[in-house]
């Protein structure tokens, strides 16, 4: 079974998601070419997160896809 991380170790991981989703956007801006792209990266950081932090970690996830235009805002969950 794999160790998961608690937030301490996922939240710099989502900083450097946020970051590699600028340059995501910035090469593949439509949304069928980026999000397959995002959702890989973000769904590593969401089966590393242990289940204490797993949902602060996919609203941050959410608030990046607001953010860069992706989602609506009314789907923001906090």
């Amino acid at each position: 079974m794999t160790t998961k991380l608690a937030w301490p170790q996922i939240e710099p991981q989502l900083r450097q998601l946020r970051l590699s989703a600028d340059d995501l956007k910035d090469r593949f801006p439509e949304e069928g070419d980026f999000m397959p792209r995002f959702a890989d990266l973000a769904d590593e950081i969401l089966e590393a997160a242990n289940d204490a932090c797993i949902e602060d970690a996919s609203v941050r996830i959410t608030d990046m896809l607001i953010e860069l235009g992706y989602v609506p805002d009314e789907h923001r969950q906090h």
